[in-house]
């Protein structure tokens, strides 16, 4: 007798009923019969521990779909079980033979419960002959336009074996308005957040075509990153139709380092309640970025008297330190400059820069915030020129003097005299405020 098929235990069940037979009927007619009844349990053994199918219980439902965001039939459930790890994709083809892609191939592991993925119409970006030829946008995800689809999904097995499961899906009342963005500019395309009063900002405009419910704007270069870029809300809600105004100082203003140095990408990408997707971008390159930060260095100021007589000058000296990487923008008066007490340096013929690092001198009674005010160094000593303006390098330090003649006898005697360094129309730290005060009392000759 021959066995086909064997599993654990099957040899000696079928030694038993040979031998049962040749015992009942030594003619040997039953040991025939009880093989062809072996030869056909073998068979359907065969049968039953063979390959399952690749695909199984496939199905998208429901057939008709109306993908606009209202609530109802918005997206069909597509489900399978899949026997076998394998590359699995779905696409859809319309009438005139063109096909897109909801999934493009993507490996999928076994599992004893069915895969489900909804489908809510939308695909993979492409463009119709209607479109504008010179769209300022690219599609990313698009929705299917109204009409009969036949639907494709394919697996291929790691064992080789391929299987295709198609079917019908009809698409009607979809939302084809896309998201699309206009007007998407970057002025000026290059800029230095530093807070030195010069191309510290960009403004970013774009045009929205429709509502939507996302829209961002933001910076990417080489490493990947994505620098978010908050709206400055004017006009248009956020996410509503219409112009939308975004303004980008580095990240400065909320006291953070600004990206390094170099050509970066702006991204602007819109999304409506369907999930079309559309994206635009520019290009944006960063020079001299960085967080400004700088002190009197050890908080010191070496004073040149705590007594004087009136129409004698106080003078001081001392150093100031530039912590950060970015270069430090200042104005004169330049240093060794002497004021009368009765002086600022308006009068002097100077005015506030916003941006601008100075050292100034204070005093109790003065009738304006720290009226005597010096540059942070000297040019072509300490500082540098770039495009017609004075800066402090990074990690530099310089060495700043100067003086106050006092010709009137203040209303308060003694008093304190000290020090700052102002950025001005941008703050004056707390360390960097009144700096090593020195108690003068002033005589009348």
């Amino acid at each position: 007798m021959i066995v086909w098929y064997t599993f654990p235990g099957m040899e000696q069940k079928t030694t038993m009923i040979q031998s049962t037979t040749t015992k009942r009927d030594p003619k040997g007619r039953w040991p025939v019969a009880v093989g062809a009844l072996l030869l056909g349990l073998a068979m359907t053994l065969m049968v039953a521990c063979g390959p399952k199918p690749l695909l199984e219980r496939v199905s998208v439902e429901p057939s008709e779909i109306s993908p606009n965001a209202d609530g109802v039939d918005d997206v069909a459930r597509i489900t399978f079980n899949l026997n076998e790890n394998a590359t699995v994709g779905f696409s859809l083809t319309d009438a005139e033979g063109r096909e897109f892609i909801f999934r493009p191939p993507t490996p999928v592991s076994v599992n004893r419960d069915p895969y489900a993925v909804y489908f809510s119409g939308v695909v993979e970006g492409y463009r119709l002959p209607s479109d504008d030829n010179d769209l300022p946008y690219t599609i990313r995800k698009r929705v299917l336009q109204d009409g009969i689809y036949t639907w494709s999904l394919q697996a291929i097995g790691e064992s080789g074996r391929e299987s295709t499961v198609t079917g019908t899906l009809t698409i009607h009342d979809a939302d084809t308005e896309l998201p699309g963005i206009r007007g998407f500019s970057v002025s000026p395309d290059k800029f230095s957040p530093n807070q030195d009063g010069i191309d510290d900002r960009v403004t970013i405009n774009l045009v929205l075509e429709k509502d939507v419910e996302e829209l961002r704007v933001y910076l990417k270069g080489q490493t990947g990153i994505e620098h978010p870029i908050a709206e400055d809300e004017r006009l248009t809600r956020r996410n509503q139709a219409g112009w939308h105004t975004y303004d980008y100082d580095g990240g400065i203003d909320a006291g953070g380092e600004p990206p390094p140095d170099g050509t970066y990408t702006v991204f602007a990408e819109a999304r409506d309640a369907v999930g079309q997707h559309t994206v635009t971008s520019n290009t944006l390159t960063l020079v001299d970025a960085g967080l400004p930060r700088a002190y009197i260095l050890n908080g010191e100021v070496e004073y040149s008297a705590t007594t004087l007589v009136l129409s004698d000058t106080l003078c001081f000296t001392l150093t100031i330190e530039n912590d950060s990487d970015t270069h430090l923008r200042t104005t004169g008066p330049w240093p060794g400059t002497e004021y009368r007490s009765d002086q600022n340096f308006n009068t002097l013929g100077w005015s506030e820069e916003s941006g601008a690092f100075r050292v100034a001198m204070d005093f109790d009674t003065s009738l304006r915030n720290y009226p005597f005010r010096w540059a942070i160094g000297t040019p072509g000593v300490d500082l540098i020129e770039i495009d017609g303006n004075y800066y402090l390098p990074p990690r530099a330090r310089s060495r700043v003097t100067g003086c106050v003649q006092v010709v009137q006898v203040p209303v308060r005697n003694p008093l304190y005299y000290w020090m700052g360094l102002i950025h001005e129309d941008v703050q004056i730290a707390n360390v960097n405020n009144r700096v090593d005060p020195n108690f003068v009392t002033i005589w009348e000759p």
